[in-house]
């Protein structure tokens, strides 16, 4: 009598649904592919999920609170330092969830930009990240007797940027962490500092858009 088949677990499924949305997008993905993925069947993964789209939400809401517990803690240790040493500390541990978690962080990605079965699915989690670093960035300069203007929030998202730019080369250059994470920090905050005395000085960020015309012009 042949063995009998062990049923998946829902992580299990889960983890094979995070490889197929990672690669394929939400639209690109059907229930055969994460079914082919987990060595499974199409209707045991509708018996653990029901629909795509729960299935998407449920892989969603995993990934999260993975990066939720990687970043946040870290965030947590910001507030006392100076400024670009904040922006060091948070873009190495955004770099580092990119590499380590390379699938996770493209689904998490996919869903903030509006790539699930929700457009606003991710929205919540980007603000939570981005007002965590923008925060207390913007109360260090206001103790400081400076005006932060942007600045919380222009280099919030740039670490956000950098982490989404270091999965994906992580997935496709083939780079080992410690090297990308050293080469994204020192790409990234090398432009940082002008970009910071530029806004602390009144100034507009380099890439505002009201500028945008000048610079095409010269």
């Amino acid at each position: 009598m042949p063995p009998t088949r062990r049923r998946p677990t829902d992580d299990e499924l889960l983890d094979a649904a995070c490889v197929a949305f990672a690669e394929l997008g939400y639209r690109g993905t059907s229930m055969d592919a994460v079914a082919r993925q987990a060595n499974s069947t199409k209707p045991t993964l509708y018996a653990h999920f029901g629909s795509k789209e729960e299935l998407f939400r449920r892989l969603f809401h995993r990934e999260a609170d993975i990066m939720r517990a990687a970043l946040l803690p870290v965030y947590a240790t910001l507030p006392g330092r100076p400024v670009l040493e904040m922006v060091q500390v948070a873009l190495g541990a955004a770099v580092r969830y990119g590499v380590e978690h390379p699938h996770g962080a493209r689904v998490v990605g996919r869903a903030v930009n509006g790539g699930g079965p929700d457009p606003s699915l991710g929205r919540e989690l980007l603000r939570t990240l981005i007002d965590a670093i923008a925060g207390v960035v913007e109360e260090t300069l206001r103790r400081e007797g400076r005006d932060p203007g942007p600045l919380g929030q222009l280099l919030a998202s740039m670490i956000w940027g950098a982490a989404v730019e270091a999965t994906r080369a992580a997935a496709t250059l083939d780079i080992s962490t410690p090297e990308l994470v050293d080469w994204q920090i020192t790409y990234t905050v090398a432009g940082l500092e002008a970009t910071m005395a530029r806004v602390l000085a009144g100034g507009r960020p380099p890439l505002d858009p009201g500028q945008s015309g000048t610079a095409a012009g010269g």
